[in-house]
């Protein structure tokens, strides 16, 4: 015999699920992006989601919502305060406001930016130094059934001032349905092709094509503690079969006068090895070449080497040294 209590769980159970039955024959299209090959640092760029609603609903019911669009550009970007969002639709025109950072996203328990960095991560890129920016509607719009539309939200953004290769990240969502991990109807998400920054400062920062060598962070000063990595399973280099493997680092200003060496192959040239045919080591510059007083490295040149030195690796497997440019944050 059912009490009383599982009978009240049963029905919060029929009605839970009726909800669910009811919104997910509402939903939106598919997400496509119109997105240019390339842009010049520090120019304004315009991107163009294109999607749509599909609303099914059973009964008389109505569906009210307002519209959720989110970016996922680099950080020094400063999209935050640069950043226009504007939408149009059948339904009617309007902009998009930056949700602050105090509201917190109801099923993740984090603000949305932080939600969505969580739930769509940082797509066909392979270095992080990305933000998810989400932005709402300010007017909410009622959909009968059936009563399909299409829409666009367009993005225009400065692109920041370094050079860049890397592939941009955009959301569509509704507000009512926020971002729950089992939902597909209400949230859709996608990664642009490849987008480059050009004519701008600094070394090409490459997110998208595997790295032999990388450094992180991406942008440092050199006070700061840098990693170098070195990945021998990108592609097949004279390195291949060494369990060792040492770094042959030179230290330049700014006008190319070299302010420190080290060439030899020596307990603090080398690197770590962490799996998977990666090698990584970590160095405080202006310490790692006994830099004083106010001398300033403008960038590194580096090779990575065997024990003897004479198998060397630099950029793309050739004989020019891999390099970083030092940036202020």
């Amino acid at each position: 015999m059912k009490t009383p209590f599982q009978h009240l769980l049963y029905l919060y159970i029929l009605l839970g699920l009726s909800l669910t039955l009811f919104l997910v024959h509402c939903g939106l299209k598919s997400l496509t992006v119109t997105v240019p090959a390339e842009a010049v640092a520090g120019q304004r760029a315009t991107f163009t989601m294109h999607s749509g609603a599909e609303p099914r609903i059973e009964g008389s019911g109505t569906y009210t919502t307002q519209l959720l669009a989110g970016i996922m550009v680099p950080k020094s970007w400063n999209a935050r305060q640069n950043a226009v969002l504007t939408y149009t639709s059948p339904k009617g025109n309007g902009t998009l406001r930056l949700i602050p950072d105090s509201e917190v996203e109801p099923v993740s328990g984090l603000n949305w930016h932080q939600a969505a960095k969580k739930m769509f991560g940082i797509g066909p890129n392979l270095v992080d130094d990305f933000e998810w920016i989400i932005y709402r509607s300010t007017q909410s719009y009622t959909f009968v059934n059936n009563e399909d539309i299409d829409f666009n939200v367009k993005v225009e953004c400065n692109v920041g001032s370094e050079n860049m290769l890397l592939r941009l990240g955009f959301y569509v969502g509704s507000s009512i349905e926020n971002l729950r991990p089992e939902d597909t109807d209400y949230k859709k998400f996608t990664f642009s092709d490849d987008f480059q920054v050009i004519g701008g400062e600094g070394d090409l920062i490459d997110f998208v094509n595997p790295q032999l060598g990388t450094v992180q962070p991406v942008k440092s000063l050199d006070n700061d503690i840098i990693t170098l990595n070195f990945n021998a399973g990108v592609v097949s280099t004279v390195l291949d079969n060494e369990n060792e493997v040492y770094l042959r680092v030179r230290a330049l200003d700014a006008q190319d006068k070299v302010l420190g060496e080290i060439n030899q192959a020596t307990a603090k040239s080398k690197l770590s090895a962490i799996g998977g045919k990666r090698f990584l080591i970590d160095i405080w510059p202006r310490g790692f070449f006994s830099i004083d007083g106010g001398a300033e490295i403008a960038r590194l040149e580096y090779f990575f080497t065997d024990a003897s030195g004479t198998k060397v690796v630099g950029y793309g497997n050739t004989d020019q040294p891999f390099k970083y440019s030092f940036r202020c944050k």
